[in-house]
């Protein structure tokens, strides 16, 4: 996503020629975008490392994002999240884009480990993230934190 796409969202409104699924932005979608957002005003440049929205096939629909909390650190691990609309779960969707953003960041040198963390209750997304490749490295009573590297 752009600075002016971001901006757009976190106003509540969808760039000209783009439509937003019911019940987009998620409330992870807008933690996320500000985050990147917070980065990119203070003179941060994080690259490909940043929040794409997820688009259904044949058109210009949003139905969810996945995206990244920052650029890889001194360790190159990165961090990331991702969420659909309810209408667009349960059909491969975030497994597909999943796997694709995981595929895509660990080709790239300066990353050697991928996480995501997730409600302790969020079955669905805990699924999402075993089918995709990830492992389950930690449970912290209300999270559960994996990995793939």
């Amino acid at each position: 996503m752009s600075r002016q796409a971001m901006e757009s969202l976190l106003d509540g409104r969808p760039p000209d020629g783009q439509r937003w699924a019911e019940g987009y932005p998620l409330d992870g979608t807008l933690v996320g975008v500000a985050i990147q957002l917070d980065l990119i005003k203070s003179g941060a440049d994080p690259g490909p490392f940043t929040h794409y929205q997820l688009l259904l096939a044949g058109e210009d629909l949003v139905i969810g994002d996945i995206g990244f909390h920052a650029p890889p650190d001194e360790l190159g691990e990165v961090s990331i999240g991702f969420g659909l609309v309810p209408a667009a779960r349960g059909r491969g969707f975030a497994q597909e884009a999943l796997q694709a953003l995981l595929a895509w960041a660990l080709a790239r040198p300066e990353v050697r480990a991928v996480h995501a963390d997730t409600d302790l209750i969020n079955m669905a997304s805990q699924r999402v993230l075993l089918a995709a490749g990830m492992r389950l490295v930690a449970d912290e009573g209300d999270r559960k934190l994996y990995e793939i590297s």
